[in-house]
């Protein structure tokens, strides 16, 4: 039995638009052409799949039964036809994108990323989580294609970079940390309380880096450093971003420091490796991440 694409397609059509006619002017196609491919269905299957005894042509049991498997076979083709198409030309069958939440929001990623869905169908994206210079590594090993993060001092010569945006800091504690009781904190203030601080997987501990504490943990998962100081075990400088609803809920406090009475920006950086720029689903994230960037320069509380 060999069944057709035209035949399977005329049959889906028929029975969405509820008449052999119809479905003719769907497809643009004469009506005795879509009765006859729909006949030679009937003739390769070996039993009818419409009851022609009525006005309008009705599904058989027969019919039914199989209406579902020749819709997936149809969406099957239809995917296909796609996917080769992009292919062809030259779009990307799959992307690895990594970011730090600390950098640009989720929120801002995900609607950057429904639009991605919408406009590159047929590629992959795997996102990796990749706080502190967790991102630049991914890059710079070859293993992400793009990334969203924080700026680092230098970048070597292979690794692309531009400048998207700001992030602004502010210093946060818990309601019931006692930090949140004074009305001005001083670096001395800072110094007697635990500083949470964020890090990635390889790089670990980071021994006396903090201008503004002795007392360090340390923790990978941004998500995690926001609920640690929530939950009273230490001050942090998180961005303005990531906290609004914490700071709006009253589940954390903006500290009023003496070293520092303004935000303070970090840049955000969006890299990538030179010799994989030319892709189409690489260059349409890299212009939209660059706005979803700019987007979030100017947010304040």
């Amino acid at each position: 039995m060999q069944l057709s694409i035209e035949q399977l397609e005329a049959f889906i059509c028929a029975v969405e638009e509820g008449s052999f006619s119809a479905a003719a002017r769907r497809l643009g196609k004469a009506q005795s052409s879509i009765s006859g491919l729909i006949s030679n269905l009937e003739i390769d299957a070996g039993f009818n799949v419409f009851d022609r005894t009525s006005r309008s042509p009705k599904l058989t049991k027969q019919g039914l039964a199989i209406y579902n498997d020749i819709r997936s076979v149809m969406n099957s083709h239809k995917n296909l036809s796609i996917r080769i198409a992009h292919i062809a030309d030259g779009i990307e069958t799959e992307l690895t994108l990594a970011y730090d939440e600390l950098a640009l929001p989720k929120t801002a990623i995900l609607k950057v990323l429904e639009q991605f869905s919408n406009t590159f169908t047929t590629t992959s994206l795997l996102l990796i989580a990749a706080p502190h210079k967790g991102a630049f590594k991914l890059i710079d090993n070859g293993l992400a294609d793009i990334a969203v993060a924080l700026s680092q001092e230098d970048y070597p010569e292979q690794v692309a970079f531009r400048g998207i945006g700001h992030a602004h800091y502010y210093t946060v504690v818990a309601p019931s940390h006692p930090l949140s009781q004074l009305d001005t904190v001083s670096t001395h203030d800072l110094a007697l309380h635990r500083h949470i601080r964020i890090t990635d997987s390889e790089t670990g501990f980071r021994h006396f880096d903090s201008e503004l504490s002795t007392q360090c943990w340390y923790v990978n998962d941004a998500s995690m450093l926001i609920e640690m100081v929530e939950s009273g075990f230490g001050w942090a400088q998180l961005p303005a971003s990531a906290i609004k609803s914490a700071l709006q809920d009253g589940d954390l406090v903006r500290l009023n420091t003496l070293h520092q009475t303004v935000t303070f920006p970090h840049c955000i950086d969006m890299l990538w490796q030179h010799q994989s720029s030319s892709g189409p689903a690489l260059q349409w994230l890299l212009n939209a991440l660059t706005q979803a960037g700019q987007s979030t320069t100017n947010l304040t509380l």
